[in-house]
């Protein structure tokens, strides 16, 4: 099994949905043909250093995927029927870029990890609840003190 990076350049004629449609057929195709997807990078539209079929924007999309050298060739021959595809390149990774896509893998499983944990505590109903009955009864504590010691200054009566 080798490790290849797939960057695809999709046509700016297609609408964010219909670009993500065409990311997700050909996840099924890569599966189809028993590749591992390790990593995808989205990246957008973005201008073009020169115009390809008329086009001077594309929707980037980086896949690094690792699969059999006859597997990803179908995939290639698939790509190639692809009309929304502007341009596609399918590279073989070298030993270094292979360890780098490790460590990149390991760094964001990193990141999204501790995320949810701050959103599921900020976002839930418990957490809110408790927040507003903390500063709500501080406030009227701090209410009732004051009405409290105004009343019973002896002098403060008329």
């Amino acid at each position: 099994m080798n490790f290849y990076e797939l960057m695809l350049i999709f046509s700016p004629a297609l609408t964010e949905d219909e670009e993500k449609e065409q990311v997700n057929q050909i996840e099924e195709t890569l599966k189809k043909e028993r590749a591992a997807i390790h990593l995808m990078d989205h990246w957008g539209k973005r201008k073009l250093a020169y115009p390809i079929k008329k086009q001077r924007q594309g929707y980037y999309e980086w896949l690094y995927v690792e699969g059999e050298p006859g597997r990803i060739a179908e995939v290639d021959r698939k790509l190639k029927m692809v009309e929304s595809l502007l341009r596609f390149m399918i590279l073989k990774m070298e030993k270094i870029q292979i360890d780098n896509l490790h460590k990149e893998v390991a760094r964001r499983s990193e990141i999204r990890e501790p995320e949810p944990q701050v959103a599921e505590r900020a976002s839930s109903p418990e957490t809110a609840s408790e927040q507003t009955a903390v500063t709500a009864p501080e406030e009227s504590a701090a209410e009732t003190s004051a009405a409290e010691t105004s009343a019973a200054e002896p002098g403060t009566e008329g």
